[in-house]
């Protein structure tokens, strides 16, 4: 088996831990993909389009959506394959998994051409159907992804956030990643961004039903510039310290350790993680190491993995308080920490919460202050005004797919 690199990175904002009481630590692990090379032919892509035909989708929007399927079909290529799903309170397989064969690609656009608009809205039953398809075709070494578009709120069948976003981590652990697309302003912007964090793909929030073909291009460019899959990396922590993952990224603990899932990533993309740690004080011992390892998989039989360590030392709670920051990590783990804030922040105020979504924020934004830039401090200020006085839906929608964006460090460009 072929194993090389994968390059991690510890850090924290303070290396010391008090003796006599609980110290809150920052942990920064920086996880770096390896650079394709140019002799590297890219992923063969098993890919699900599974499309919202409900009524709400009806003139531009499914037009668009169609164009948009017709371009991907164009990229794909006669060694992967695509299924092709659409769903409104019934679910329609329009095309079975299938080889993008010449004869293949014309048929399923002649099936694209077909689409017409139909009633609700079963998300849940639609997008595992196109997830059975991917299962059914994978193959050692593809990209396994389901592309679910949908303009409105999850109204037939299972419809619980937290109960299909926990389907989404069970399908990525099974190699099936899920990237979700909201389309104009009815639809549960949660929701997508939970199924797409713990389904280890990406979020989009498109705005106008016109951009749907430039962010579906999108997608594809980012799943054939993937050179490691299934990224994960495991910290030993012990029971006793209590953790919190920000970012949204899915994590959970077994065996003695942390277990953060970062999902498949592009050549050379460089992905920061943050991990608040409750450290239990520890006056029997001089200092605590913590281990680290990353590991994911390549092209069929290559196994990258990489590992780092670090150490606090125990000292005096005077010297703790007394010691010196790291302020290049606070500063990056701020921009996190209060997009963070404005994300849970904004699911409060979509309950009508809204004095309570204002203090949420406005109490972030005092916090890290010293740490993020005037502009960062005065952005998130006017969201916090907005949230008191109540948004409406594009401001919703808009607000968190800024959220979204910085606490991935995804840059994001508007035409």
């Amino acid at each position: 088996m072929n194993q090389e690199k994968l390059n991690i990175q510890l850090n924290s904002d303070k290396s010391l831990i008090s003796k006599e009481n609980t110290t809150q630590r920052i942990l920064e692990i920086r996880v770096q993909a390896p650079e394709a090379s140019k002799d590297d032919r890219r992923p063969d892509i098993n890919l699900a389009l599974v499309l919202d035909r409900s009524g709400s989708m009806n003139g531009a929007k499914l037009e668009y959506v169609k164009q948009a399927a017709c371009h991907v079909l164009e990229q794909l290529q006669a060694q992967d394959q695509v299924a092709l799903v659409v769903y409104d309170d019934t679910i329609q397989v329009l095309a079975h998994s299938m080889k993008v064969t010449h004869g293949n690609r014309f048929e399923i656009k002649q099936l694209i051409s077909s689409i017409t608009s139909g009633n609700m809205t079963n998300l849940r039953d639609g997008w595992l159907t196109g997830c059975r398809e991917i299962a059914a075709a994978a193959g050692e070494g593809t990209i396994n992804r389901t592309m679910l578009l949908t303009d409105g709120l999850a109204n037939v069948g299972q419809t619980d956030p937290e109960i299909l976003a926990q389907h989404a981590f069970e399908l990525y652990k099974d190699s099936i990643s899920t990237s979700t697309f909201g389309v104009g302003h009815g639809f549960n912007e949660h929701l997508l961004e939970a199924m797409a964090n713990r389904g280890g793909g990406n979020f989009y929030y498109i705005e106008r039903p016109e951009r749907i073909v430039k962010i579906f291009l999108k997608e594809f460019e980012e799943l054939i510039g993937i050179t490691v899959r299934k990224v994960e990396v495991k910290i030993d922590l012990p029971m006793s310290m209590d953790w919190q993952v920000l970012g949204g990224w899915a994590a959970e603990y077994k065996d003695g350790s942390l277990h953060i899932y970062l999902g498949d990533m592009l050549s050379g993309r460089l992905q920061d993680l943050y991990v608040k740690l409750q450290v239990p004080a520890g006056a029997a011992a001089d200092e605590l190491k913590l281990n680290a390892k990353v590991f994911s998989q390549g092209q069929p039989g290559q196994v990258f993995e990489g590992q780092a360590e670090t150490s606090f030392r125990y000292a005096s709670g005077k010297e703790v308080e007394e010691a010196a920051v790291n302020q290049e990590v606070m500063q990056r783990f701020s921009v996190v920490e209060l997009a963070d804030a404005a994300t849970e922040a904004l699911k409060l105020e979509r309950r009508g919460e809204r004095e309570a979504a204002n203090q949420l924020l406005t109490q972030q934004i005092n916090l890290s202050r010293p740490y993020v830039s005037a502009q960062d401090s005065s952005n998130y200020e006017d969201m916090s005004a907005r949230m008191k006085r109540g948004m409406d839906e594009a401001d919703r929608k808009h607000s968190q797919w800024q959220s979204y964006n910085r606490k991935r460090q995804k840059e994001h460009k508007e035409d």
